[in-house]
């Protein structure tokens, strides 16, 4: 698998508008502007996860969420050819394990180093099939189609620039290579309690829950084919969108 060497920095793009550094200054413009909220973001969010990882796993939302997530995800991939697999926002790496389990070779992703941290105890045995790595979804430190599959669950609306994560996606996957995305689905009633007011608020209000039809735009915008999605209606409704990279 070839790796580049992967560069941990959360940048500031304010840290050279402060006094006495020299450089010009300048009128804050709406492309810089976007670049600093996507900054401060993941800031937050790095922030939020470094607090919560000793006690991630014992959460309600396990229970609610990202059991049910889970095991929808895992069904999904049942009898899929076995081989390289990216679950991007890996958490504590529950899901990374389970997979593992199943036969998968696994690069497990996250910004958050404590909760890779925890995630090295778990991997009971499984050292060699899976990695854990320190990364940020914008930027995945990963060669061009790298993986038959690409996983995320439950993270991508703490993702500040959504399309660039699935042009991101899109890059590391093989010809045939199939990205699997669930988060909460926000489109009807339930959705848009669940998500747009408790979660985001549980969440420091710097989260995005996108509407179905966005993320599958957002797929085929970025070349993924045979887009397709599924749903939950249950307390918690989670969206599953399905699209594989054209053999060419």
């Amino acid at each position: 698998m070839a790796f580049q060497d992967p560069e941990y920095i959360i940048s500031d793009d304010l840290a050279d508008r402060g006094a006495g550094n020299g450089r010009e200054r300048g009128p804050l413009t709406a492309g810089r502007r976007q670049t600093v909220l996507r900054h401060e973001t993941k800031r937050k969010a790095h922030a939020e996860f470094s607090d919560w990882a000793a006690t991630y796993d014992g959460h309600w939302l396990n229970h609610f969420l990202f059991e049910p997530a889970h095991a929808m995800l895992l069904n999904e991939l049942r009898g899929s050819p076995r081989g390289r697999l990216l679950d991007i926002g890996c958490g504590t790496g529950e899901l990374a394990n389970r997979l593992a389990r199943r036969g998968w070779h696994v690069v497990g992703l996250d910004l958050c180093e404590s909760m890779l941290h925890r995630a090295r105890f778990k991997l009971n045995g499984y050292a060699g099939t899976i990695r854990l790595t320190v990364g940020d979804s914008e930027h995945v430190p990963c060669a061009d189609k790298t993986f038959d599959v690409v996983t995320c669950a439950n993270s991508f609306h703490h993702y500040p620039h959504h399309e660039a994560v699935v042009r991101e996606m899109y890059r590391v996957l093989k010809p045939g290579g199939q990205l699997l995305l669930l988060d909460g689905w926000p489109d009807q009633f339930i959705g848009r309690i669940v998500y747009d007011l408790i979660i985001t608020r549980a969440e420091g209000g710097h989260v995005w829950h996108r509407e179905s039809h966005h993320v599958k735009a957002m797929f085929e915008e970025a070349g993924f084919a045979h887009v397709t999605q599924r749903r939950t209606y249950s307390l918690f409704p989670i969206l599953m969108t399905r699209g594989a990279v054209p053999n060419t």
